[in-house]
């Protein structure tokens, strides 16, 4: 077999279903909305507390693995050191995880928090806005990235430590699948996170994709609308493919290097260019309120109202992390041979939930401020459904303005094509037949994903809508999420069969070397 070969079944299968579910949206636009709409409510309204109970579970579950007997096995073997510094890492994981939604919901999220507090609030109140701006810290924090980190250790453990030579998603069920690593079992879990990925895809572009189009609108005077949107999503996978094409050291590492100096030095400037004062106090303040409620935050179900709240926000949010978590737990795999499980799982959960914290309290606070002292209203634009012209706006309001938002619409940029290009690598590594170790999958494979990931964000932006990314994110991550539950048990019992191996192999030297030494005994009587 030809190493880096493509397995074109289940190429075939992904680009086959991305066209059959795109061409209806696009050939009959409204019949896809209506219908997108009435089954994003069927699957809140009956499956919803699943979510709930999902992250809190995958939580545990972690902390157990990370802080029990199992926490220092390492991800290849014993004189195996880390490929990349933690800093390179950390920010490779975070560009790979959270892409420029980060960018849009850090800015706005609170407005909607504000109008419709969770908690019993009262909207417009002092207590709507405390939760307002600590529930997107929430939501973009530990349990978030826990759904990440579950398929990382999970398909890390065999691909590192049980030489699997396969970079798939189905790699972390190699304890059920056995030798049958190709089989139409094997096949099914890989075309399902593949489906997953590009719905997951699709909805993140679809979000911020009019964002970076209004920064870009804002700077040059072109109209706003559908072709500028299109163009944005042509430019950001012009980017990626470019990285994709370099490879993963030329490419990916130094484009996510370079997005996560230039992020840091916006913040910064923000922070200090702007109401200072109020973003730390503010900030600080909610950090403090997300720690005091996790345990009520992680497990409220609104059970005596009927707000909408925990359906419209946390299970979509939940729904979005699972279904981007097989690529980046792909991609991490691919860059955390030499470290042990602790390191991943405290790295994944404490670097990626403070990085996320920044961005809302910076981004957050700033456009929260410029509500409160009448400069933008916020909540009047959001209400019109102008997301993007808000954070616009907001930006309107610091010194050097311009520059400000070319930045900002930069790094939106730069983190697009950066979730894309791990994304392109994830998805060719699902579509190649054998991918050793440290081996990345055919430049062309990866190039033709690169390309493949634009299709859907598009044919959303045509249809439209809120609910309709909500839907697509609820629909394809259900499947991920039961696998995931099996990905858990698949691990747990390939690290206690390593264990017994381990054990049973450290008795046998002791066991030969009494049997000789009482052959000898016994030889030397006679």
């Amino acid at each position: 077999m030809k190493k880096h070969s493509v397995d074109k079944p289940t190429f075939a299968l992904a680009v086959g279903v991305i066209f059959l579910v795109c061409m209806p949206l696009v050939l009959a636009p409204e019949t896809g909305g209506a219908t997108l709409k009435a089954l994003h409510q069927w699957i809140t309204q009956q499956l919803g507390q699943v979510y709930i109970l999902a992250a809190n579970a995958v939580l545990i579950f972690l902390g157990w693995l990370a802080f029990g007997r199992f926490g220092q096995v390492k991800l290849g073997d014993a004189e195996d050191k880390p490929d990349y510094s933690t800093f390179t890492w950390v920010g490779m994981l975070f560009c790979a995880g959270v892409g420029a939604g980060l960018m849009y919901w850090a800015a706005i999220e609170w407005a909607f928090y504000y109008e419709q507090p969770p908690m019993g609030a009262e909207p417009g109140s002092a207590a709507a806005l405390r939760w307002a701006s600590s529930y997107g810290i929430f939501h973009w924090g530990p349990s978030a990235w826990a759904f990440y980190c579950l398929p990382a250790v999970a398909i890390a453990y065999p691909y590192y430590v049980k030489k699997v030579p396969l970079l798939r998603f189905s790699t972390g069920m190699h304890h059920f699948l056995g030798k049958n690593t190709s089989g139409v079992t094997a096949r099914g879990i890989d075309l399902m996170f593949m489906l997953a990925l590009l719905g997951g895809a699709g909805s993140s572009l679809g979000f911020s994709t009019p964002m970076i189009s209004a920064g870009i609108a804002r700077l040059t005077g072109l109209e706003q609308g559908f072709g500028l949107d299109a163009a944005v999503v042509v430019l950001s996978i012009a980017i990626f493919a470019g990285s994709v094409f370099f490879g993963l050291e030329r490419g990916f590492r130094k484009l996510s290097g370079f997005s996560v100096r230039l992020a840091i030095g916006l913040l910064l400037f923000i922070l200090l260019a702007g109401p200072t004062a109020f973003i730390l106090k503010t900030g600080i303040n909610a950090l403090g309120n997300v720690l005091q409620n996790f345990v009520s935050m992680s497990t409220w179900t609104e059970p005596f109202a009927d707000g909408g709240f925990v359906e419209d926000w946390t299970m979509f949010y939940w729904a979005w992390w699972i279904a981007y978590a097989p690529f980046v737990g792909l991609f991490v795999t691919r860059i955390s041979r030499g470290r042990t499980l602790r390191q991943v799982i405290v790295g994944m959960l404490v670097f990626g939930s403070l990085g996320c914290s920044l961005f809302y309290i910076v981004l957050g606070n700033l456009s929260l401020y410029h509500f409160l002292e009448g400069n933008v209203d916020v909540v009047a634009i959001l209400g019109q459904g102008g997301g993007k012209d808000v954070i616009v706006a907001v930006l309107d309001q610091l010194p050097l303005a311009a520059l400000v938002i070319a930045a900002f619409s930069l790094v939106s940029i730069l983190f697009s094509a950066t979730t894309y290009d791990s994304a392109a690598l994830a998805l060719a590594g699902s579509a190649t037949r054998e991918l050793p170790i440290g081996e990345n999958p055919a430049r062309w494979h990866r190039i033709s994903w690169a390309m493949m990931l634009g299709v859907l964000p598009i044919t959303l932006l045509f249809v439209g809508g809120l609910t309709s990314l909500q839907t697509v994110l609820l629909v394809v991550s259900l499947p991920i999420l039961a696998i995931c539950v099996l990905m858990a048990v698949s691990l747990v019992c390939s690290l206690q069969a390593g264990e017994t191996a381990a054990a049973h192999a450290a008795e046998q030297p002791a066991d030969g070397a009494a049997g000789r030494m009482n052959a000898a005994v016994e030889g030397g009587a006679r």
